[in-house]
């Protein structure tokens, strides 16, 4: 298991699973902050046919440099062959729909599923 952990927020994946947990308040600075959360993203892309799930049911809140993080992780799932991407999502959280289908116009073939 690898774990992001911050101050508000944790982000984690499991060994040899296509999932990343994000739970809590991603406040960070800028790109240079969110970019060991955009590699533990794209190291889920590294297989060639695969299901990636991105949980952020438990992400309350995300600033704008998180969602172009999360923007330019939707790009690079695009551009690989093979890639099924999934967000899934909180019905109870606002921003979660609003801001993420957004980021079908990046990718149309990704899946946002309400939980």
């Amino acid at each position: 298991m690898k774990t992001i952990t911050g101050e508000s927020f944790e982000v984690r994946t499991e060994e040899g699973r296509n999932v990343v947990f994000f739970k809590g308040a991603l406040r960070l600075s800028g790109s240079e902050d969110y970019a060991p959360i955009l590699e533990m993203l794209k190291g889920t892309l590294s297989e060639p046919v695969a299901t990636v799930l991105v949980d952020l049911r438990d992400l309350d809140f995300l600033n704008s440099s998180g969602i172009t993080m999360l923007s330019r992780f939707v790009i690079e799932a695009r551009d690989r062959t093979g890639i099924d991407l999934h967000f899934v999502v909180s019905e109870a959280i606002p921003w979660h729909l609003r801001s993420l289908k957004n980021l079908q116009r990046l990718m149309p073939a990704l899946k946002i599923r309400l939980n």
